[in-house]
């Protein structure tokens, strides 16, 4: 006997919990599978070995104004946001050895940050679950159009049923990791190979500090560079400022970043720094990285040369399959803020809307 519940959704992040959220609460039956040991997905907050706050490796920045269904989430849940530091000049690397300081606004002026990291927002969703909600280290290997979902955890197989399943997942991976009985017609796997995964292709290096030097030089943190191999930094310090942080974001895409070691790509964004910001940028105390390409939850090789700008996502990205009983959940599928947190969250809202009427 397989065990059965009115709604599994495949995903533990924003969109899958929120999406397990709402429908707990309205009454329904509605169980989570994650292959990763830890919710969130692609939000991941942590604090240095010193300790400290939580700073972000995934999305870090909410625009309250543009993003109303976050805006009222973090209300709910009373989860508190902080201003983006821009105090102080910007930073145009246009060579090595040319810097210009810039005393414009700056492009971050209505942006915000999550108290505690952007994972103190999946971490509040799934608090307000019941502990046997959420099943983690579990990988869906297939699931046929009758419900039934074969899966695995700690090396052992086993089957479920729901009446209704929500792949709160990017469309390259359910194409690529989870075989559909019967598959869909070619024109639709081909449609979810060339939607781009937010944030796949993307690394992002945080540099801790015991103080915020930058900010004595009277400069925000925040740079814009054409040499590289940072391309963007801000300051990411947390609100609670138990340490300051540069955070930055790796111009090298992900098959480029593939052919140096690690270390070698930290000497060089020290290097950067350096060059950026003084001797002083080498007193760094610990340096944090999360290379999204390599997460294999998160990435598939179509993602190793991902765009460069944040990618244009089609409205019309079919969201059903199988007569509703298989749906798509996630900011790439959302109408209207695909690649965003109000995405993951828009999406959700919509497959709510569908299994509640």
């Amino acid at each position: 006997m397989s065990e059965h519940h009115e709604v599994i959704v495949v995903g533990a992040g924003l969109s899958g919990l929120y999406t397990a959220w709402v429908l707990h609460r309205q009454g329904h039956d509605v169980l989570v599978l994650e292959a990763r040991e830890r919710t969130g997905g692609r939000i991941l907050s942590l604090s240095p070995s010193s300790g400290g706050a939580a700073v972000d490796l995934g999305p870090a920045w909410v625009w309250p104004e543009f993003q109303p269904r976050l805006r009222r989430l973090l209300d709910e849940l009373d989860i508190d946001l902080f201003p983006q530091y821009i105090e102080g000049d910007l930073l145009y690397e246009q060579a090595i050895g040319n810097v210009h300081r810039h005393g414009g606004p700056s492009s971050h002026a209505q942006s915000f940050r999550i108290s505690g990291g952007a994972q103190a927002l999946s971490h509040a969703l799934v608090q307000a679950l019941p502990e046997d909600r959420i099943s983690l280290g579990t990988r869906v290997h297939s699931i046929a159009q009758d419900g039934v979902i074969q899966a695995e955890r700690a090396g052992a197989a086993f089957r479920l049923n729901a009446d209704r399943i929500v792949l709160a997942l990017p469309p390259r991976l359910i194409g690529s990791r989870i075989e559909l009985i019967p598959a869909p017609e070619e024109a639709l796997l081909q449609f979810w190979r060339d939607t781009p995964t937010w944030m796949a292709g993307h690394c992002k290096l945080l540099f801790i500090y015991e103080e915020a030097f930058w900010r004595r030089q009277g400069v925000s943190g925040e740079v814009f560079s054409r040499v590289g191999p940072l391309t963007e930094i801000y300051d990411g310090s947390p609100h609670d400022e138990s340490f300051y942080a540069l955070t930055s974001f790796v111009g090298l895409n992900a098959a480029q970043r593939a052919q140096i070691s690690r270390d070698q790509l930290i000497t060089a964004c020290m290097a950067q720094l350096e060059r950026l910001f003084g001797m002083e940028a080498r007193d760094c105390i610990q340096v944090l990285v999360n290379d999204w390409s390599e997460e294999s939850f998160t990435a598939t090789d179509a993602d190793l040369l991902g765009p460069a700008q944040h990618p244009q996502y089609p409205e019309n990205l079919p969201r059903s399959l199988w007569e509703g009983r298989l749906m798509l959940a996630g900011t790439e599928v959302a109408r209207e803020s695909g690649g965003y947190l109000e995405g993951a969250l828009e999406s959700a809202d919509e497959i709510c809307e569908l299994i509640g009427e």
